[in-house]
């Protein structure tokens, strides 16, 4: 799950979602320094894809 510290859509969701899970899981917080301030998510969903696949 990733959070994206200028999120339009979502701000602070994920984290209330982790909070909620039973499941293992890690939050991915993102700063608009790493490229994540683009609006409704885009950027974080971007960078999480490539912290994932690297």
């Amino acid at each position: 799950m990733c959070d994206a510290a200028e999120d339009e859509l979502f701000k602070g969701r994920p984290g209330q979602l982790c909070a909620h899970l039973t499941c293992s899981e890690t939050l991915m917080p993102f700063t608009t320094e790493e490229g994540a301030g683009a609006p409704f998510h885009t950027g974080a969903m971007r960078l999480s894809l490539a912290r994932v696949y690297d």
